[in-house]
């Protein structure tokens, strides 16, 4: 297998709206640390299949950028953009890249100009990569990340974002690298090379759980928050020689852990910020340096460095369905009582949201669901599966095992990340969905009636599907 990196910088202008939080109030007012796009190309030698990963500094990519940023990058590469995946990190100190809606508390637009060159940037960061392919060996390792925690606390007045100890929680910080091969006489070449042992790695891929909003809405500096952080530090402890790509993990119901004097949430401090950084990147770095060799053989340890490794992608597109309307007798009972059958108190705008539903249900246009795109990426034993939207810890903990069971890969050789190629939006277990909470109803300010149980049975099938198609077509 050959591999090849780059690095862009995706920095807006001061002056553009971030997103992620519809509290602000103004645009961004300057940059704390710049936004990149970190792409990485792959080629398996005997076939010429190409993929390609692009990790981005970006909140969430809307499906028709996320769609026109890898056709882009389709025509100047010449990959085809069903195996190009775009994965964003969430920071939420990123700029705006869809309108807010009621999310929003008025004036916050992405910026068209920024928006039209993000996708030239994206699609420039893999052509580049693609220009700079050298043979390559994949190692995987693990460690582990402690400043993370499940957001969701039950209570008599319904389920609240405050921190949940108790809770399904991930601090697994899992690292795919990929060293070039050496020939000896410092060049390099498709076959017969030794690795140096103490050569910096390639690519540095990982994969940590937990929302990138470290700081809250009251933050106006542009910064990729603490994955950037991380990424940095990993490429600065090799000596830059290393180009250090973040995955975001089914994230929806967990976030940093950072609390104020009253137990509830708080934004965290620059040094707080890069601190967690700092954990987050040498967790990295311990877990690249024991990192296993992994073969072409899917799920098998491999023993020499020079051992072929073939890749394989797939995808596949459902359409994941939203819940019926409500019954309007039911809805009428619920805003006379105040408060939603969880405990959480109606509020004007899910009042608003009601008569919205009405009148499209009335007119035909209430939206039937969301298509939703499911990747997998084989490099040889290691398995990524790419989900699309806010995922729960939980559903990426059952797509892990689905696709362990399909495959025949151990368990900690399937990575799984979500936030990848458009944004579905949150996507919680179908046990979370009548526990209620901001999770669970934020589809209220998006115009839908939100997933039902059935969206994570989808997200489970297709990726064990997915798998088990490459298991047969390589085999």
């Amino acid at each position: 297998m050959r591999a090849g990196v780059a690095r862009v910088c995706i920095t807006p202008p001061v002056g553009t709206w971030q997103g992620g939080y519809g509290a602000r109030t103004r645009p961004a007012e300057g940059i704390h640390d710049d936004l990149y796009a970190r792409a990485l190309v792959l080629e398996e030698e005997t076939t010429g299949r190409r993929s390609a990963l692009v990790s981005l500094d970006i909140v969430s990519l809307p499906h028709e950028l996320s769609d026109s940023a890898r056709r882009a990058a389709a025509e100047l590469s010449g990959i085809d953009a069903a195996h190009i995946t775009l994965c964003c990190s969430h920071t939420h100190g990123g700029p705006l890249t869809r309108p807010m809606g009621t999310l929003g508390s008025g004036g916050a637009l992405p910026d068209d100009d920024y928006v039209r060159i993000l996708d030239k940037l994206i699609a420039g960061a893999v052509s580049a990569a693609a220009r700079e392919l050298r043979p390559v060996t994949v190692r995987i390792g693990h460690a582990e990340a402690a400043f993370n925690v499940n957001r969701r606390l039950r209570s008599p007045e319904g389920t609240l974002m405050r921190p949940n100890r108790e809770g399904a929680l991930d601090r697994d910080v899992a690292v795919i690298r990929l060293d070039a091969l050496d020939t000896g006489d410092g060049a390099t070449g498709a076959g017969g090379g030794t690795m140096a042992p103490s050569a910096p790695p390639l690519a540095t891929l990982f994969r940590y759980t937990c929302h990138a909003t470290s700081l809250g809405a009251d933050n106006y500096l542009f910064t990729a928050d603490y994955p950037g952080a991380a990424a940095s530090f990993v490429e600065r402890a090799y000596g830059g020689r290393t180009t250090a790509l973040f995955l975001q993990g089914c994230t929806g119901n967990i976030r940093p852990h950072y609390t104020g004097a009253s137990g509830g949430f708080r934004s965290a401090t620059w040094d707080e910020l890069d601190r967690a950084g700092r954990e987050l990147g040498g967790a990295v770095v311990s877990a690249a340096e024991r990192s296993t060799l992994r073969t072409g053989d899917p799920g098998a340890a491999g023993t020499s460095s020079t051992a072929e490794v073939s890749i394989a992608a797939a995808g596949r597109t459902d359409l994941v369905p939203y819940a019926p309307p409500p019954d309007h007798a039911d809805l009428d009972r619920t805003f006379a009582a105040g408060h939603w059958p969880d405990g959480a108190a109606v509020s004007d705008a899910d009042r608003a949201w009601a008569v919205e539903v009405r009148d499209a249900a009335a007119q035909g246009t209430l939206p039937r669901g969301m298509e939703a795109e499911v990747q997998v990426l084989r490099l040889g034993g290691v398995w990524l599966v790419f989900l699309p939207g806010e995922v729960f810890v939980e559903i990426g903990w059952r797509v892990r095992d689905a696709v362990a069971a399909a495959t025949g890969a151990a368990p900690h050789d399937v990575v799984v990340s979500a936030y990848a190629n458009g944004n579905a939006g949150y996507v919680p277990t179908g046990a979370a969905i009548p526990e209620g909470g901001y999770e669970v109803t934020v589809h209220r300010r998006a115009g839908n009636t939100g997933y039902t149980a059935e969206a994570e049975e989808i997200l489970v099938r297709s990726a064990a599907a997915l798998a088990t198609a490459l298991c047969s077509s390589t085999s």
